[in-house]
């Protein structure tokens, strides 16, 4: 008479990966940005003892904004890859930080000559000088420009 053994093969090797490196990018014209794997990176070295074909996979937290600073923010990545038998390889995370890197504009006011008045006194407000306009930015809103008076001495006394 003879006896069946029945031997179970498992793959208990968990595959390995390596998470693109941390990465920042910046937005555009629009304060848009691509978190597409083309501009973020993609992972390398998928491997495995067993399964052959594996692909990792991510999944992105919430953006974080960073304080003071619109359209700045950090997006945490987690990249995670799994075998064919379900083992599982610690998962790696990527942080990717998106940053407004184009400078706002405005217009200043044009140049004028002011004239003292009988006291050698004189009114550079910007009610008199003119103010700045069209203030803009592609990230942040509701801007104001700011100014700093230097006053050069004239060649004649009162100038």
């Amino acid at each position: 008479m003879f006896s069946i053994f029945i031997i179970t093969i498992l793959d208990t090797i968990a595959p390995f990966f390596t998470a693109p490196e941390d990465i920042t990018i910046y937005t555009d014209e629009n304060c848009n940005y691509d978190l597409g794997t083309t501009e973020t990176g993609k992972v390398t070295d998928e491997a495995d003892n067993c399964s052959t074909g594996l692909i990792a996979t991510f999944v992105d937290a919430d953006p974080v904004a960073i304080d003071g600073c619109d359209g700045a923010f950090t997006i945490a990545r987690t990249w995670s890859l799994v075998d064919k038998c379900g083992n599982i390889a610690a998962d790696q995370i990527q942080t990717i930080s998106i940053l407004d890197n184009t400078a706002p504009t405005f217009s200043a006011p044009d140049d004028i000559t002011i004239y003292t008045d009988i006291d050698c006194d004189y009114d550079a407000s910007i009610t008199i000088t003119g103010d700045v306009t069209n203030e803009a930015d592609n990230c942040s809103t509701n801007i104001e420009a700011g100014f700093a008076d230097v006053v050069i001495d004239g060649s004649c006394e009162g100038t």
